[in-house]
């Protein structure tokens, strides 16, 4: 679905703030939903913006940025660690295979039992 234009954002919120009229009244005027116009009139409460809210797809990350930095330094510090352990480290209720994806889009794979950067050349 895409988001109310610019313009039709603006005369909902001039018809809120000069004209005074209320949420469904304006609802049924521009012919949209009431939760619509509550919508766009709390964006411009709050932000003063007529901009749409970026569109979020798919789950939030399990780890947070500083978690994963964290994690990060952890498997170069102990690169022999398990899933399990780290997981035990990280004190998440996460899958291994949550774990696992995580250390991937950070770089790492498992090589002989132990975590190395994807673009490293060592060898172990």
């Amino acid at each position: 679905m895409r988001p109310t234009s610019i313009d039709l954002r603006k005369r909902i919120v001039a018809a809120r703030t000069e004209d005074g009229q209320s949420m469904g009244a304006i609802a049924r005027r521009f012919k949209i939903p009431k939760g619509t116009v509550q919508n766009i009139v709390e964006r411009w409460s709050d932000d003063h913006t007529l901009e749409p809210r970026p569109r979020r797809a798919g789950r939030r990350p399990a780890f947070s940025r500083e978690e994963r930095q964290r994690l990060e330094r952890r498997v170069e510090a102990h690169p022999d660690a398990t899933l399990a352990e780290l997981r035990e480290w990280s004190g998440k209720q996460v899958s291994l295979v949550c774990l696992h994806r995580t250390l991937r889009q950070l770089g790492f794979t498992r090589k002989k039992k132990l975590y190395v950067r994807a673009n490293s050349s060592e060898r172990t």
